[in-house]
């Protein structure tokens, strides 16, 4: 039984380029994980941190490889959902599911710190006190009105905000390095023996719960996928972007986190670990206090731009979906302006909105002391679940790509890079359940369990009652075809 596709698609042709497949990728968080994930690194490892950062590096590397492999095969707006119905389309639905229900998850979450992140840099600046959802309101507005405007657009945005904010944390760690840190530059940071022998601000200490935490550092960079089927030359261009984009922030974390960590000193980790703006404690000491007011500005912006990111993702998985009949038709509705994902981006809209009113209206019953706190720990719990999400399909791909690779024995070493791709996302998810976290952290683990649960109900509903929706794909993609008659 073929597959019965709906002709739509999104573009008036595909014209983006590697640069905005790259643009894509790249907008997912170097600068936000620099300032909400590496000190996580530095409680785990200590002074070790830029070693952990190092081996997270070939992990995601690995990844990145196994994912260029399914991008050569061709895919459009479903992302990792194409690649992995082209084989088992019930497998690929159970994947979309999960994947997508986390990335939605990761991009109703992130508003929450956006409108924290706003709040300080507002207060603290200006003067002016706000409540963090007005905040979060209008940035919704905003990249919900670039996403809708058209994916070039989107790219090129993304791609000014994330290069305008690595401009002060790259001016940070040359100031820093360049005048040696706290004792001097150093080589004992890829060192093992750095790491502390007591648990700093971690459940569990070490190079290994360090390494968990570098892998968290990269989550979202294959997101570039989901731009197939307005790229020019997907085949090509989202390959090349996935691997560059490891590349690019890989040199990137570990000059950061370096700086980072001689900064504090190899022997002050717990500071660094435990300090609530370790950037601008280390661009205040080392360079000045307004360069502490740009990295805040560059963290407010890089957070906006992996919104956007998340967004274009999510958009195009749920239109993806929604085209092939496995949602309600309105999802898959595009915009007669612009072909961009209108209902999926108004889907991800409505999602935002419900977590904004749920967290404010919640915050009310708490004091206004304590109400960031809260806020951030519910975009706590919302990343780790959407990230441990998407690390499930990691381990799919790698599952799934077994086939690809037994049809060509030969290339041996190309089941050791699977062995390194596999095991990184295993190692993310086991330092995330073990030790199992304490109340509310736990949640966490609770709600990415549900959606694993609700994923596996709704591919089996699929699978009995709409059988005709989930058939074998062998077929090209409609837009493939079209994009080689452009090229003729």
């Amino acid at each position: 039984m073929k597959y019965v596709f709906n002709a739509q698609r999104l573009g008036y042709r595909p014209t983006l380029t590697t640069l905005d497949a790259i643009a894509q990728s790249l907008a997912i968080g170097p600068i936000f994980s620099s300032a909400f994930v590496a000190f996580l690194i530095a409680g785990a490892a200590g002074g070790a941190a830029p070693l952990c950062t190092l081996i997270g590096v070939v992990g995601v590397l690995a990844l990145g490889w196994l994912i260029s492999l399914y991008a050569r095969r061709g895919g459009g707006a479903g992302a990792i959902y194409d690649y992995l119905r082209r084989d088992n389309p019930t497998f690929g639905l159970f994947a979309a599911g999960i994947y997508f229900v986390g990335t939605l998850i990761l991009v109703s979450g992130g508003y929450l710190v956006i409108g924290i992140l706003g709040v300080q840099v507002l207060g603290t600046y200006l003067n002016l006190n706000i409540p963090f959802w007005v905040i979060s309101l209008i940035a919704a507005a905003l990249i919900f009105m670039v996403n809708h405007l058209g994916i070039r657009i989107t790219t090129r945005v993304q791609l000014m905000l994330s290069a305008l904010s690595v401009i002060p944390l790259l001016i940070l760690a040359v100031a820093i390095i360049a005048k040696g840190g706290k004792d001097g530059n150093t080589l004992q940071v890829f060192n093992p023996a750095s790491v502390p022998a007591v648990p700093t601000s971690v459940p569990s200490a070490g190079i290994f719960a360090g390494i968990l935490f570098a892998i968290t550092l990269f989550i979202g960079f294959e997101t570039s996928a989901s731009l197939g089927e307005e790229t020019a030359n997907p085949r090509h261009s989202i390959p090349r972007a996935v691997i560059s984009t490891v590349l690019i922030t890989a040199v990137f974390y570990i000059l950061v986190i370096y700086a980072s960590d001689i900064g504090f000193g190899l022997a002050n980790s717990a500071k660094w670990a435990s300090d609530p703006s370790p950037l601008d404690t280390l661009a205040t000491h080392y360079v000045g206090s307004w360069l502490a007011v740009l990295v805040d500005i560059a963290v407010l912006f890089d957070a906006l731009a992996v919104m956007s990111a998340f967004m274009a993702t999510s958009s195009r998985g749920w239109f993806a979906l929604a085209r092939h009949k496995l949602l309600p038709s309105g999802v898959a509705t595009i915009s007669s302006r612009f072909h961009t994902p209108l209902g999926g981006n108004i889907l991800v809209v409505i999602a935002v909105l419900l977590v904004l009113a749920i967290v404010a209206i919640s915050q009310t019953k708490i004091s206004a002391a304590a109400a960031p706190g809260y806020v951030l720990t519910v975009f706590g719990i919302m990343s780790t679940a959407g990230s441990l999400l998407i690390e499930l399909i990691y381990i799919g791909l790698c599952i799934a790509v077994v086939r690809l690779l037994l049809q060509d024995p030969e290339k041996w070493w190309r089941w050791l890079f699977l062995t390194t791709a596999l095991v990184t996302p295993l190692l993310g998810i086991y330092g995330s359940v073990i030790p199992f976290p304490r109340w509310p952290q736990s949640l966490a683990i609770y709600l990415m369990l549900s959606v694993v649960v609700l994923s596996a109900v709704w591919t089996l509903v699929i699978r009995f009652a709409f059988p005709n929706r989930l058939g074998t794909i062998s077929e090209s993609h409609p837009w493939d075809k079209d994009v080689e008659e452009e090229k003729r």
